[in-house]
């Protein structure tokens, strides 16, 4: 049963970058991000945060090897205080920028792979924390520094994979009881599907408050839930995004 949500989490995240995905990236100043909201959700339920991200991911199929030279030539110059490494394999190139701050690890990743057909591109932002929240300093980065380098790294505007990890200090069963079902309420999420094991439980739903949404067979979903016994059960692991998860559990 595991593999088969593995399965369909991959394909969830082909669906991701599709273009039929609903919302905007659009953030105004004082608008909560979605992972604020997630943040906030995780507080009120006395979640302990181990582990955040926010990733973003553009596909481009019109790169030749010179456009892709001088693109990536031209982000190691816009952000010249990332430091960047490129790994050559001839018909696979790939041009990685890291930077590392108080609020966080952020990566730029541009990769460049030749086909039988055509060549495949594509780009990747991420920022990844370890604090035990976002904070509000950590959350003013986010919108004055993250989502406007969007804007310059991408060509479109793409979704944004928002995820907390961390930990409850109750059994898998009574966080199933008690702070999943508080936090599902904060968000006025609804279930459209879930999963059960012995050790382990993930739901899907679909939340108003979430920017963005991505279709499924019935329904749309924008919040996974994934959670699984830590240690000897006496503590319970969780991991929460939107619209998928990208943090493995």
């Amino acid at each position: 049963m595991r593999r088969y949500f593995y399965i369909l989490l991959i394909f969830f995240v082909g669906l991701g970058f599709l273009p039929m995905i609903n919302g905007k990236n659009t953030i105004e100043a004082n608008q909560l991000l979605d992972i604020e909201k997630l943040d906030h959700a995780i507080s009120q339920t006395n979640g302990e945060v181990t582990e955040w991200s926010l990733y973003a991911r553009e596909n481009i199929n019109s790169f030749t090897n010179k456009g892709f030279a001088q693109y990536s030539k031209n982000m190691q110059e816009t952000f010249s205080d990332f430091k960047w490494m490129t790994k050559d394999e001839g018909e696979e190139v790939k041009v990685v920028g890291t930077r590392k701050t108080s609020h966080g690890e952020e990566t730029i990743t541009i990769q460049h792979t030749l086909g039988n057909q055509h060549a495949v591109s594509y780009i990747m932002y991420e920022i990844r924390g370890n604090q035990k929240s976002l904070g509000v300093n950590t959350s003013n980065y986010l919108k004055k520094q993250f989502i406007p380098n969007m804007e310059i790294i991408f060509n479109t505007k793409p979704l944004i994979f928002s995820c907390i990890k961390g930990e409850f200090n109750d059994t898998l069963e009574e966080v199933l009881s008690n702070q999943a079902v508080e936090m599902m309420s904060i968000l006025d999420a609804k279930e459209t599907e879930s999963l059960r094991e012995e050790d382990f439980q993930s739901v899907s739903a679909y939340s108003k408050q979430m920017s963005r949404s991505i279709p499924t067979k019935n329904s749309e979903m924008n919040i996974q839930l994934g959670l699984r016994k830590s240690g000897m059960g006496t503590k319970t692991t969780f991991v929460i995004g939107t619209p998928i998860l990208t943090i493995e559990y």
